[in-house]
């Protein structure tokens, strides 16, 4: 497959099957992880997998948070601008309705937010979640990863 099958042919996937994934799998993906390219090759990441009964247990007691209508902890970086403007806004606001009209989640009704967090915390049914962590030292300029010189120099870094 080349660049452009790849990208054409990708997803966004918001139900998964419950079949477990083998290790050998996983293991080939975090190796594969291994090899991303990150910005001055610092390669900040930690990755922790968690399945079966721990995660059963964490998307249990996450789920009832949200159903209880707990807002989840105070972010510490902000995931959007606090002022979206159009035509991002119109894009947010198409897909969320796309999205929770396939959920049955109304628009009008009062207990979405938490629906769509505990549907959220049940990470889609998915047998398997890998959490990325980044040292908080690194900054949000690493959070993409992107390759650029970072040196100040005229080089090729």
């Amino acid at each position: 497959m080349d660049v452009y099958e790849a990208v054409d042919s990708r997803r966004a996937v918001r139900a998964f099957s419950d079949e477990p994934i083998p290790k050998e799998v996983l293991e080939r993906v975090l190796a594969a992880a291994t090899r991303a390219p990150s910005s001055g090759n610092l390669q900040p990441w930690h990755v922790y997998v968690v399945s079966g009964e721990p995660l059963a247990e964490l998307k249990e007691r996450a789920t009832a948070r949200a159903l209880a209508g707990d807002p989840g902890d105070e972010r510490e970086y902000p995931m959007y601008p606090a002022e979206l403007t159009s035509p991002y806004l119109d894009r947010f606001a198409a897909a969320a309705a796309q999205r929770y009209k396939a959920l049955g989640i109304r628009r009008d009704d009062p207990d979405r937010p938490m629906k769509i967090a505990a549907v959220n915390s049940d990470a889609f049914g998915a047998p398997v979640v890998l959490f990325c962590y980044l040292d908080r030292t690194m900054g949000p300029g690493q959070w993409g990863g992107t390759r650029g010189c970072t040196c100040r120099r005229s080089c090729c870094c």
